[in-house]
């Protein structure tokens, strides 16, 4: 009997990442590989299994259309032979399902419940505004990396241009148009990967999980110069989640940035470089300083303090960086990112 209490005892004491009395570390380290490979495997397998998902949304509504009457029509090839307004729409209907579904899907799997996944906790209005205005900064200047990035590519001799969306000046087109790049990739996208990737690896420690989650965003957008910025912004949009343990954040800077990239894109269209040139120095100075005096209000509000969940982790980054890429799930969705960006700089 006094043998078992002092097992039952030692148990007690005994944690899972730290070993017994906080020593041996080494079983934990390898307790926690394994959870982060297993996470990592399920959240790049939900990531994958959008993109699949997207490609069947579209050739069921293909088939639909066909079956109801719709015929390929040549002069509207860039809008896969369909009417502009009927093609944004069906677009943003399929990029929305294609990635909430599977999203919503792996919450309800694994049983985790949407206040958990998808925390919006209240902020004073100034802190958010703060994050918001301090991350639509670092957007803008995630500009400059992807550029370069960009003009080395060509310079190489390869394809280092993002192709362009095809438009029509149909009003009704032009407003689907927006709605899919403004409206529905901060809420998608936010749900996803600072919602079911980001929130799964936070128990890694935040930084890890802002880091991881920007890096495997970043991959999704399938080119080198837009995987760069998207990379950078997903560190600041990352952030302003996890200090605000809210989604609110990033997704108001996913939207701002998002309207201005739709804005100077309408602007050029009608009224052309100078204008475009105009305008964007403009809001890029105004995001500058909106950013610096965000960057101080919160160093003076919060000290850049992470509201860190290290959940007893062991595993220094680098650890933890290499059991994110040891597993089945995100070794194939690198390879997909790889074979997509290659196409496109060999313009395909």
């Amino acid at each position: 009997m006094r043998l078992f209490r002092k097992v039952r005892r030692f148990t007690m004491i005994y944690d899972t990442f730290h070993g017994p009395f906080g020593y041996p570390p080494y079983f934990a380290a390898q307790a926690e590989k394994r959870q982060i490979r297993r996470t990592a495997n399920q959240v790049s397998w939900t990531v994958i299994f959008c993109g699949g998902l997207i490609f069947l949304l579209t050739q069921a509504a293909v088939f639909f259309l066909r079956a109801v009457g719709y015929s390929y029509n040549r002069r509207l090839s860039e809008f896969s032979g369909i009417p502009p307004a009927l093609y944004y729409l069906l677009t943003c209907a399929v990029y929305a399902l294609g990635i909430a579904a599977p999203a919503l899907l792996y919450f309800a799997l694994k049983r985790i419940p949407l206040q958990v996944g998808l925390p919006f906790r209240r902020n004073r209005a100034a802190d958010t505004a703060a994050l918001v205005f301090f991350g639509c900064m670092v957007c803008l200047l995630a500009n400059y990396p992807a550029e370069w990035v960009s003009t080395l590519i060509e310079r190489a001799g390869f394809n280092g241009v993002i192709p362009e969306t095809p438009l029509s000046d149909d009003p009704l087109v032009l407003t689907f148009y927006g709605i899919e790049t403004v409206v529905v990739p901060p809420l998608v996208e936010e749900l996803m990967f600072r919602g079911v990737v980001l929130q799964s690896l936070r128990r890694f420690g935040d930084g890890f999980a802002v880091l991881a989650s920007s890096l495997i965003f970043g991959m999704m957008h399938g080119n080198f110069p837009q995987t760069v910025f998207a990379f950078f912004a997903g560190l600041a949009m990352g952030f302003a989640a996890v200090q605000a343990d809210s989604l609110l954040p990033s997704i108001l800077i996913h939207f701002i940035n998002n309207l201005v990239s739709f804005a100077l894109q309408l602007t050029n269209r009608y009224w052309g470089d100078a204008a475009v040139s105009t305008i964007s120095e403009i809001v890029s100075a105004a995001l500058l300083i909106l950013g610096m005096l965000a960057l101080v209000y919160l160093v003076r509000r919060r000290g850049f303090r992470y509201r860190q969940n290290r959940g007893g982790t062991v595993l220094t980054l680098s650890g933890k960086m290499a059991a994110l890429f040891s597993n089945p799930g995100t070794v194939i969705f690198t390879l997909l990112f790889l074979t997509l960006s290659v196409s496109v700089l060999q313009g395909g």
